[in-house]
C-alpha cells in the first residue's frame, strides 16, 4: 500500500487542525467566513471513505443527526451562523472516527460528532458561568428571569467603551422619541455592530444618554474557536462512558 491507515489518520488530524485554526482565526478577527472557504475544505469529507467500514452505523447516524439537528436549530433561530453549520457538517464526515488516548470506545464507533458538540458546548457553558458570577451582582433592579439572562449572556459597560468596541450588540434599547430605556434579551446574528455604535453615538449627541452611563450589551460569541477546542479535547479524551 502507498499509504497505511495510520498515515491517513495522521493526515486527517493535521488537515482538520489546519482548517480549524484557520477558520477560528477568521471568526475571532472578523466574525465572517467566506463561503468559498467551505468549498476549499469540503474535500476533507473524503476521509469518511477510509472510516465508514469500521463504524457502528447506529452510533454514527445518531451522533451526526443529533449534533447537526441541534446546530441547525440554533442556526434557524439565529443563535448561530451558517459558518458554524458548515463546519459541523464537514467535521462530522471528515472525522467520523478518531482515536483518543482515553476512553476511545465510542469515538472509534462513530460518536465523534456528538463528542465535539458536547465538549464545545461545555466550554461555552463554563464561559457563561464565569460571566454569570461577574455580572449577577449588577442585575438587582431587574426581575429574576431577566437577571438570569443578563448575568449569563450580557455584559455591563460604559457607553464610551461600547462606542470604541467591536462585536458587541446593545441589549439596552432606547426609544428615540421618548427616551424610554428597555432591555432586550437577545440579538440576531446578522445585526451590524457598527450600525449600533453609530446609533448610540447619535443618542449621546442628542442627550438621550451620556458616555459615562452604563448599558447592557451582548458579545457576538465566536463559536468556531469553541468547536475547535472541543475537537482538540476529543483527540485526547473520548466519551467517558
Amino acid at each position: 500500500m502507498l499509504f497505511s491507515l495510520t498515515d491517513v489518520y495522521v493526515l486527517q488530524i493535521v488537515l482538520t487542525s489546519i482548517m480549524l485554526i484557520h477558520v477560528s482565526y477568521l471568526d475571532l478577527k472578523t466574525r465572517e467566513i467566506d463561503d468559498k472557504l467551505w468549498v476549499l475544505y469540503s474535500p476533507l469529507t473524503l476521509f469518511f471513505l477510509f472510516q465508514y467500514k469500521d463504524l457502528n452505523l447506529f452510533v454514527f447516524l445518531y451522533s451526526v443527526i443529533t449534533s447537526i439537528a441541534l446546530v441547525f436549530t440554533l442556526y434557524y433561530i439565529s443563535l448561530m451562523g451558517g459558518a458554524d453549520l458548515f463546519l459541523s457538517l464537514i467535521l462530522s464526515f471528515s472525522n467520523a472516527s478518531v482515536r483518543p488516548l482515553f476512553f476511545p470506545r465510542f469515538s472509534l464507533m462513530g460518536a465523534e460528532p456528538l463528542t465535539i458538540l458536547l465538549y464545545s458546548s461545555s466550554l461555552i457553558f463554563m464561559t457563561g458561568a464565569g460571566n454569570f458570577l461577574r455580572n449577577y451582582p449588577y442585575t438587582k433592579e431587574y426581575p429574576m428571569k431577566l437577571r438570569l439572562i443578563l448575568a449569563l449572556s450580557g455584559r455591563r459597560i460604559r457607553v464610551k467603551d461600547f462606542l470604541n468596541s467591536k462585536f458587541l450588540f446593545p441589549l439596552t434599547q432606547i426609544d428615540e422619541s421618548s427616551g424610554q430605556v428597555t432591555i432586550r434579551t437577545t440579538f440576531l446574528v446578522d445585526e451590524d455592530d457598527a450600525e449600533w455604535r453609530r446609533k448610540f453615538s447619535e443618542y449621546v449627541q442628542r442627550g438621550l444618554i451620556k458616555e459615562e452611563d452604563y448599558i447592557w450589551v451582548a458579545w457576538g460569541v465566536p463559536v468556531i474557536p469553541f468547536i475547535a477546542l472541543g475537537y482538540f479535547i476529543s483527540l485526547v479524551v473520548g466519551l467517558p462512558l
